[in-house]
């Protein structure tokens, strides 16, 4: 019976374990721009990690949302009608290695639909820089 538990526990975290990703997009359409941002497990492997054992991550919340801020206000300055709605630490998987991703909304929801941008910020501070091309 032991041994059988054991397995049990064993195959769930097995399947518990998340997969690495090897990419993650996020992308939105605003007025007439589009905003594609990519970030890869290349990327943020070489960044910092994020020690089990440590209490904080090596880039502060706040100065993530520094950083995002400024990148924000740099693609889109005409957008004081917007605010920072959440920031969300992800992994690439590995529970070791993770990113900032800070997202950026209308404070009042529009007519239509409007997403939000979402701007990541390494654990080294290194802001990914949103891909930006005329709406199609």
């Amino acid at each position: 019976m032991r041994t059988i538990l054991s397995i049990l526990i064993l195959a769930f975290a097995v399947q518990a374990r998340a997969v690495l990703m090897d990419s993650q997009v996020y992308y939105v359409l605003i007025s007439t721009k589009e905003f594609k941002t990519e970030v890869t497990r290349e990327q943020v492997a070489k960044t910092p990690a994020w020690a089990a054992s440590a209490d904080y991550p090596p880039l502060s919340v706040r100065k993530a949302e520094q950083l995002a801020e400024a990148k924000f206000q740099k693609l889109l300055p005409d957008k004081s009608d917007w605010e920072r709605k959440r920031i969300i630490i992800e992994s690439i998987g590995d529970d070791a290695h993770w990113y900032y991703r800070v997202e950026f909304a209308p404070i009042e929801p529009q007519s239509g639909r409007q997403g939000s941008l979402e701007i990541v910020v390494l654990m080294d501070g290194k802001v990914i820089e949103p891909e930006v091309s005329d709406a199609k």
